[in-house]
């Protein structure tokens, strides 16, 4: 049995998806369950910005339609976080790479428990290509990882 002081934070991570309805409901579930403090973080998805031709992952110039995209998508992003909740509940957007600026976040803050959904926005042909963010923060985080499956996939 988990001690009941064993998530003093939880940090929810959300992308606009379906999936990021469940991850919030459940990521809020458990805070209640530890009285935890909670954060939402979401990530404005830059990795399209990115060069992965040398095999390194160096940002490439954003130019005027690039940035009116991850401008587009910060928006859609902070108005999904409103319709989640009205409570003050600190929320964190950032420009990057979704699994590194997550993984980065949740050390910086000090977060016990991180909540993530199986697949987001990118779906399974992203995951396919380029790996999942949540087997990527399975492996990155500093703390634990509950990762939230959505029933439609497998």
């Amino acid at each position: 049995m988990v001690e009941k002081s064993k998530y003093f934070k939880v940090l929810i991570s959300v992308d606009g998806s379906e999936v990021s309805r469940k991850v919030f409901d459940r990521g809020i579930e458990i805070a209640g369950l530890f009285n935890s403090q909670v954060r939402i973080i979401a990530v404005v998805d830059t990795t399209t910005t990115y060069d992965f031709s040398n095999g390194m992952e160096e940002p490439s110039m954003v130019v005027g339609t690039e940035m009116e995209l991850l401008k587009n998508q910060e928006k859609m992003l902070k108005g999904f976080i409103r319709t989640l909740t009205k409570d003050r509940i600190i929320v964190e957007i950032r420009y990057g790479i979704p699994h590194k600026e997550i993984s980065t976040y949740a050390k910086e803050w000090g977060a016990d428990l991180l909540v993530v959904g199986s697949y987001g926005r990118g779906g399974w042909i992203s995951d396919l290509i380029f790996g999942s963010t949540a087997e990527k923060l399975l492996k990155m985080a500093k703390c634990d990882v509950l990762v939230v499956k959505s029933k439609d996939r497998t």
